[in-house]
């Protein structure tokens, strides 16, 4: 009786070549995949940070137009009429430059807002000195009694809006021919937010303030 052996030589697995190939390629796939996650998430994050700031210049810029539009001469009640003071010393006072930097450390804006006063008493009204200043990318506003005496809140040195990279100003009549009867003042901030390894973010935003007093370009 003969017996028939029967060998497999079929191999099973994979050879050292298979497996370097399955690596390479499973490695572009997933630096692909990080290049494409990491493209996604750092424009999310731009974006968001591009809100934000928009977001903190229109906050910071009505607050700046609300004060703007309260600049008012001072005025007396008497018996016989009103007096009223529109002088220059009374009047809105605006940077010279259309532009500044915000590196720059100077004042941008002064501007007074006033309570009428009752005949002689001087405590009966108020007038508020208003400063707007921009130093170091930071715009800053101060509010100070400089007559009388009023409850309403001041303000020392209160930062409105960061990282200013500059800022703009324009005037124009809102009353043809009437120029020393107020101004629209308009005013766009550029805020610009540096991160290391990426390129700068920079987004503006504007607004115009209906000054009712004399407005002059002085500073």
């Amino acid at each position: 009786m003969k017996y028939m052996v029967h060998t497999n030589n079929k191999k099973y697995g994979f050879t050292v070549m298979e497996l370097s190939i399955a690596i390479i390629v499973f490695s572009l796939v997933m630096a692909m995949c990080y290049k494409i996650f990491s493209g996604a998430s750092v424009g999310f994050q731009r974006s968001t940070k591009s809100l934000s700031m928009q977001n903190e210049m229109r906050n910071g810029l009505n607050f700046i137009r609300e004060e703007m539009q309260r600049a008012s001469y001072k005025s007396t009640i008497q018996i016989n009429g009103s007096v009223i003071d529109d002088s220059d010393d009374y009047c809105f006072k605006l940077s010279k430059q259309a532009e500044i930097d915000g590196k720059s450390n100077k004042v941008l804006a002064k501007w007074k807002i006033c309570k009428p006063f009752m005949g002689n008493d001087l405590n009966s009204g108020v007038v508020f000195n208003c400063t707007l200043r921009i130093s170091n990318g930071e715009i800053i506003y101060s509010k100070v009694i400089d007559q009388g005496s009023d409850s309403e809140t001041v303000f020392q040195n209160r930062v409105v809006m960061k990282q200013i990279g500059k800022i703009k100003f324009s005037t124009e009549e809102y009353v043809s021919g009437t120029t020393n009867q107020g101004a629209l003042i308009n005013i766009e901030t550029f805020a610009v937010n540096s991160t290391s390894g990426q390129s700068d973010l920079t987004v503006s935003a504007q607004t115009g303030a209906k000054v009712e007093v004399k407005v002059i370009k002085d500073i």
